[in-house]
């Protein structure tokens, strides 16, 4: 019997913006993730079962990097939202590199042309490759392209559609965002003109589901039989974040559905005004190309109220797997109550979570006159429900071989709802058992995990931050870093008195770009360690005897002892790293200076 247990989310730290693939050719599932300004950065992990994954590659390194200007953008710019996919036989990524500061990549030598390419763009890009291991070439700026979230999708006929989200031209409230699309070559990278369907500028297709609907963004189209589905994101990153589905009948391919669509408004004297010139649309008042599944939202928190501690869910992208069947993951944010009433705080960045999902019909149409059983079309999915049975991200999720035996009250399925569709696997779903066993607060050695840069900020590596409880050692004799962004961070240096810097301590919190500097003086008696501790909205700055187990005398000393060996040196408020706080996208991570000794003696590269 092969048991996989899952727990969400599926990757730990700031790893937002998930899209994933099955890459048949491989047997392996494919996901990339967001990465702003981190260097390396679009991150790509590969897993057979779903449990375990494996970091094969970074998409970019510090060559591609310069190349998409990412040394040049601001506070939470950078790389937003890919799409991974197989388009020609290779492997593709699409993006947008935002909020580029053109003055300072003047000032750092980029050229006009340069400039010119990716403004043209708006900071669209494809890169592409033969393996996910890489080298990935490019950047390929897409000249025409508006707005951020690009998605890549081959039809059935051979056609490929860019499709991306853009500020309504019109909107009809605040926030209203409008979905086009439109043909592309994928050989050149140029998005088609010839005058045909979806081919002749921009085509809107879709404005979001319902009134005073906002940021319908991350869309995705799938061709699953006979219809094309677009998926999209709702409500904007935050509490009322959410994941929509939409489709058209499309037995012949996107393109010939958009011009049977033209002909028949055409015949009915219907004319949808387009967006600006050039451009066409196809959502009019009584007309549209893309229907809505009325039972939208698919995926969504929001209705958990504020004492979920899994907020933000949506961003979704789908894949089947052979054997697991079909799947979604999408982003989540991990919060952390804070003092006040529905105070909620995040630390760690968007994350990715997944859940089971199945396609479904309704059994009756609920007419006054009945009408009897509805009947179903062979080449009709139905439409998506994601984790049936329990109607929202699970906490943990158990996969069985097919026809394994076990006991209901195995602690493996116990409390667990069963997904109950055709597919090979076993697959269990649930909340997290109260019998389960809280795991040990991780302790993130920042001197021998880092190996992140921002932008090119060559003296400094950084790791993410995983969990909203964990202890951060400052390597020995050196300087640890805890960064949301460049106005809010802490920078803790323990000096040594080796002639590097002074001995003792000292701690500068950095809000809003203004310093607050501490110096605690030396360690006191029986200390030779620093560490901080990062915990319910806390930052506790502690001196420990580096020949103990730090993880056993801070579990104490939360308890409130006071064991030989570890002395409280500051509290501090750390509200001010949330994102809340803060502003922008990205989670907390913890840096080391490059050159910093680190405990076994040996110096950082």
């Amino acid at each position: 019997m092969t048991t996989t247990t899952i727990t969400n989310p599926i990757l730990t730290g700031m790893y937002p913006d998930p899209s994933w693939m099955w890459d048949a050719d491989h047997g392996r599932i494919a996901m990339v993730n967001s990465s702003f300004e981190l260097v390396p950065g679009l991150p790509i992990h590969t897993s057979d079962d779903l449990g375990r994954w494996t970091h094969v590659s970074d998409a970019i390194d510090e060559a591609m990097a310069r190349r998409l200007l990412i040394p040049f953008v601001e506070d939470s710019g950078g790389v937003y939202a890919p799409t991974l996919r197989r388009v020609g036989g290779r492997y593709v990524i699409v993006c947008t590199i935002a909020r580029i500061n053109e003055e300072a990549a003047r000032r750092g030598g980029v050229a006009e042309e340069e400039l010119a390419a990716a403004a043209k763009a708006e900071g669209n890009f494809a890169i592409v490759a033969d393996t996910l291991e890489g080298p990935w070439s490019g950047p390929y700026w897409i000249e025409g392209a508006e707005g951020i979230d690009p998605d890549i999708f081959e039809d059935c006929d051979g056609a490929v559609y860019w499709t991306q989200t853009r500020p309504a031209l019109d909107p009809q409230w605040e926030g209203q965002t409008e979905i086009w699309t439109q043909r592309i070559d994928p050989e050149t990278w140029t998005l088609i003109n010839d005058g045909q369907a979806a081919g002749d500028g921009r085509t809107v297709i879709w404005r979001g589901y319902g009134v005073d609907a906002v940021w319908a963004e991350g869309p995705h189209l799938y061709r699953i039989g006979d219809y094309v589905y677009l998926f999209t994101a709702e409500g904007g990153t935050s509490f009322e974040h959410s994941e929509m589905a939409m489709r058209v009948f499309a037995p012949q391919g996107l393109k010939a559905a958009i011009e049977t669509f033209l002909a028949g408004i055409a015949e009915a004297g219907v004319a949808i005004p387009a967006p600006r010139e050039g451009e066409h649309c196809l959502l009019g008042t009584h007309d549209r190309l893309f229907h809505a599944n009325k039972k939208n939202p698919i995926l969504t928190h929001r209705h958990l109220g504020l004492n979920e501690p899994v907020q933000c869910v949506g961003h979704g992208d789908i894949l089947h797997h052979p054997t697991l069947g079909w799947w979604m993951v999408s982003l989540g944010v991990r919060e952390t109550k804070g003092a006040n009433p529905g105070e909620l705080l995040s630390y760690l960045g968007r994350e990715p979570f997944i859940a089971p999902m199945t396609w479904e019909h309704n059994p009756s149409s609920w007419k006054l006159d009945g009408g009897g059983a509805p009947t179903l079309d062979p080449g009709d999915p139905g439409w998506p429900v994601v984790a049936p049975g329990l109607g929202r991200m699970p906490e943990r999720v158990t996969i069985l071989d097919a026809g394994t035996d076990i006991a209901a009250d195995d602690p493996a399925v116990r409390g667990m709802t069963a997904v109950a569709d055709d597919r090979r696997a076993r697959v269990l779903i649930g909340l997290n058992d109260a019998g389960t066993r809280a795991a040990a607060r991780p302790v993130l050695d920042a001197g021998r995990d880092a190996d992140l840069m921002i932008r090119d900020e060559a003296g400094i590596r950084y790791a993410r931050i995983a969990e909203d409880d964990i202890l951060l050692p400052v390597p020995d004799g050196g300087t640890l870093v805890i960064r949301q962004n460049s106005t809010h961070l802490v920078t803790l240096c323990h000096g040594l008195g080796d002639g590097r810097r002074p001995a003792g301590v000292t701690c500068i919190f950095t809000e809003d770009g203004v310093d607050d500097t501490r110096s605690y003086g030396p360690l006191p008696e029986g200390c030779t360690r620093v560490a901080v501790l990062m915990r319910r909205n806390e930052l506790t700055v502690l001196a420990y005897d580096g020949t103990r187990d730090v993880a056993g005398l801070v579990e104490e000393t939360i308890r409130g002892g006071e064991p030989d060996g570890c002395r409280v040196m500051d509290r501090h408020d750390a509200r001010f790293l949330s994102t809340e706080w803060s502003g922008g996208f990205v989670g907390c991570l913890a840096g080391v200076p490059t050159g910093t000794p680190i405990s076994d003696g040996e110096t950082m590269r």
